[in-house]
């Protein structure tokens, strides 16, 4: 027996509009690529970055084209910016997707001091790596020399106090509520790149951020922290707890047209989301996010509350050009998430396994390393596994149908449309046990609910944030062993 019915915890709540949907049989089926996100009408911008008539967003792959504003990552290969009047470190980080320090350490500054005709390095994603990759031997070595010398109490995070808040020069002056969570933001957005991550960032300490934070100290020990308790060069090398993100009319594609905002109610004087109904559910044609506030929650790992606590400023999270504040993680990009191939070819010289540690985080390895660490709960009480299962194929935008009871089901079924606001994410992973090639009717997936998927129940089997399972599955070659432990 693989899997247990236990009573329901009296506290435990349903996701919102499935009181009744939780009860019934689902399947799960694939969606068109050409129906994944809502039409749009998207500024084009030409070189001279001035708009011109808008066009409609094409539909290859779900993917849409974005009015430019500045990269989100660093260039694929280093570039050579030749200085002009009007430069400084920070533009030209800001224009080229990286940051001052990173700049600074790859030309050998002294400062940032530059001038015209001079010729600035940008350094590309391989050569970030490297200076990171140099930065965690470093303190290595460090850790190493000092080894002899008397024990230290070891550190704790919770005390330390992030060197600089922002990678980006920012628009407005950092909110208190920013400054106070600063120190454990970094930890966590660190920790999230590294693949350790907690779910959704809040920059609270609790029992999923100490497990992300013990994971990663086992797995790679000294590399957090300098033997001071400062954070390491490594951790320092992403540039601060924080960048900002400026909506774009482009994103709108994945934000409902009708905003919850815009039809909030009043709680106790709190402006409140109104929840769902099932029938709301059913007739949506694309599951899109509710607002801003949780696309860019999502895109940038937080928990929608926090976003919204360092983020005061913001009257109005549904326009492009609204500007927010966010963790400075790798953005989770909905418009390239599912881009083929999705899994992995196996690697026999690397192999992959993983294992689910008591359904509450999902480790994969390769080889004997741990190479991420990510938090899963059940979208059902009581279901979990035993001994070996295994990793099959993936349904990518996954839509869900169900004719309702089991005792007395419909001749036409319901459906839940695809979108990241269905009930299993942006992605659905078959499982199997041991050597059966049958998928299960629980699978691995992603969630609605990312902040609350810990304590609600819902439709699926084992589920993950959108943005932890789109890392995952690039992850697990179908065929990937998977241990309950």
């Amino acid at each position: 027996m693989g899997q247990v019915e236990t009573v329901k915890p009296a506290t435990l709540v349903i996701e919102p509009g499935l009181d009744q949907a939780v009860k019934w049989p689902w399947k799960v089926e694939p969606s068109a690529a050409e129906a994944w996100g809502l039409s749009v009408e998207v500024p084009v911008v030409d070189p001279a970055g001035k708009p011109s008539e808008p066009a409609m967003p094409k539909k290859e792959g779900g993917a849409a084209p974005a009015t430019k504003i500045a990269p989100k990552g660093p260039p694929a290969v280093m570039l050579e910016h030749v200085v002009v009047k009007g430069d400084s470190l920070t533009v030209i980080a800001r224009a080229n997707g990286v940051t001052v320090d990173q700049l600074r350490i790859f030309n050998e500054l002294k400062n940032d001091r530059i001038v015209i005709g001079q010729v600035v390095k940008v350094p590309g994603e391989n050569d970030i790596k490297a200076m990171i990759d140099a930065a965690v031997a470093a303190e290595k070595e460090a850790v190493k020399d000092t080894s002899k010398a008397k024990p230290k109490k070891a550190p704790t995070p919770v005390q330390e106090v992030a060197p600089v808040l922002i990678a980006t020069k920012p628009h407005r002056a950092l909110p208190p509520a920013a400054w106070g969570a600063a120190s454990l933001v970094l930890i966590q957005s660190f920790l999230d790149r590294q693949g350790f991550t907690i779910g959704p960032i809040d920059g609270t300490a609790g029992p999923v951020y100490d497990a992300a934070y013990k994971a990663f100290e086992k797995a790679h020990p000294g590399e957090l922290h300098t033997p001071e308790g400062q954070p390491s060069a490594a951790m320092k090398a992403i540039g601060g707890p924080y960048v900002e993100y400026v909506l774009t009319a482009a994103d709108m594609r994945w934000i409902s047209p009708h905003p919850g905002s815009a039809t909030r109610g009043k709680t106790k004087g709190k402006s409140v989301e109104p929840l769902p109904t099932f029938e709301e559910l059913t007739h949506e044609s694309f599951m899109a996010y509710r607002s801003g506030w949780e696309f860019v929650a999502e895109r940038f790992h937080a928990a929608e509350s926090f976003l919204r606590h360092i983020n005061p400023g913001v009257k109005n999270a549904n326009v492009p050009g609204a500007v927010f504040l966010v963790p400075n993680v790798v953005p989770f990009e909905i418009e390239n998430a599912l881009s083929e191939p999705l899994q992995p070819a196996a690697d026999p010289a690397a192999p992959i396994s993983a294992s689910m540690l008591g359904v509450s985080r999902l480790i994969i390895r390769r080889g004997d390393v741990v190479i991420a660490s990510m938090p899963v709960s059940s979208a059902r009480p009581g279901l979990y596994g035993r001994k070996i299962w295994k990793i099959l194929d993936v349904v990518a935008r996954p839509r869900l149908a169900s004719t309702g009871d089991a005792a007395a089901p419909m001749t036409v079924p319901y459906r839940l449309a695809a979108g990241p606001n269905n009930p299993v994410g942006i992605v659905w992973i078959n499982l199997a046990k041991g050597s059966d090639a049958t998928p299960l009717p629980y699978g691995l997936h992603g969630t609605s609910i990312p902040g609350t998927m810990m304590k609600q129940e819902s439709i699926g089997g084992f589920r993950m944030t959108n943005w932890d399972i789109a890392r995952a599955v690039r992850l697990l070659p179908a065929g990937t062993e998977l241990k309950w432990e």
